[in-house]
């Protein structure tokens, strides 16, 4: 694992999330090329806390710091209706240097019935996947964020908090793309900030290797493998908008300097997948570097693309930052 070797503050944002599919509860299962995809795989590496190891089951004397997932929802080949899913985790301590696990990691197999509700703690129209297992006696939540991520809700469908090494997003294997021709519909919010400090909040997470990020400090695509990040936010305090932003960046594999960038960022309204979305968009002073962030709740942070895309991670790391501390 890699060694974190920066630590932040943090606060957060809240608000709606997921907007994407409305209409039908199949309507994102159907592949860039216009197929029916019965089997969808998502896959991720996340923290191991207590909260989790209650929800998986996992005995709470385990040894354990992070978990690989391996999701395979299966839809109805006809009606591509959602029927079943099959789980493996494998999870145990960290093996320094590497992506994979001490001897003595664990296993665990789930599969059972798969269906889609509406409605997260802070969106009652987030589309919502439920799992249960085949006896009944295991039930997990994941909210749909996009076409091609999942991101874990705990037992009061609340987005499940992860740290600077990994986060609870899962990312689909073999992404689709989503459509691009229709415009973003922005508004600049004024809804004050809710916070009375100066620092509106603190987020980290490790994120694969994006343009965007590597831009801002002239970062070349081969000698990049992961990228440590630490975002501040600050206010006006009396006004309560926002003023400006500090990001701390460590590129593993490309020197591991610690790069600070600052900028200014505003909170707008609306993406061209869903209007109602908070999106907080960054501006670097040097060079001329945008940046947006979707915002899953006061706790959890997704990076968007200049489409509006969310940017899908891969096993090992995704492109979302979570509060530090929560």
């Amino acid at each position: 694992m890699d060694k974190i070797d920066f630590m932040v503050p943090v606060k957060t944002f809240a608000t709606a999330l997921l907007f994407v599919c409305l209409v039908s509860d199949s309507c994102s299962q159907i592949t860039a090329t216009g197929n029916a995809a019965a089997s969808i795989v998502y896959e991720a590496s996340t923290p191991c806390n207590v909260t989790l190891k209650a929800m998986l089951q996992i005995p709470a004397e385990a040894k354990c710091d992070f978990v690989k997932w391996n999701l395979v929802l299966k839809h109805d080949q006809e009606t591509m209706k959602p029927s079943s899913y099959t789980l493996n985790c494998t999870y145990g301590l960290a093996k320094q240097g590497t992506r994979g696990f001490m001897d003595g990691a664990g296993n665990l197999e789930l599969k059972g019935k798969l269906t889609i509700e509406k409605g997260d703690h802070a969106d009652a129209t987030a589309i919502v996947y439920k799992l249960t297992t085949d006896d009944g006696h295991l039930t997990l939540y994941f909210v749909k964020a996009g076409e091609n991520l999942l991101h874990l809700l705990d037992q009061d469908k609340q987005l499940m908090v992860g740290g600077i090494a990994w986060s609870f997003t899962l990312n689909r294997k073999d992404p689709v793309n989503s459509p691009s021709d229709k415009a973003s519909k922005k508004t600049i919010s004024a809804q004050p900030i809710a916070a009375d400090s100066a620092t509106v909040g603190i987020f980290e997470g490790r994120t694969p290797c994006s343009d965007a990020l590597r831009e801002l400090n002239g970062i070349p695509t081969g000698n990049c493998q992961v990228i440590k990040c630490q975002l501040i936010l600050y206010q006006d305090v009396p006004t309560h908008l926002p003023t400006s932003f500090l990001l701390h960046t460590i590129y593993v594999g490309a020197g591991d300097t610690k790069f600070a960038n600052t900028g200014k960022w505003r909170i707008s309204q609306g993406t061209k997948l869903n209007p109602q979305a908070t999106v907080y968009e960054l501006t670097a002073d040097k060079p001329n570097v945008s940046l947006m962030l979707f915002k899953g709740d006061d706790n959890v942070l997704f990076f968007l693309d200049k489409d509006d895309n969310f940017l899908v991670g891969t096993s090992y790391a995704s492109y979302t930052l979570n509060r530090k501390g929560k």
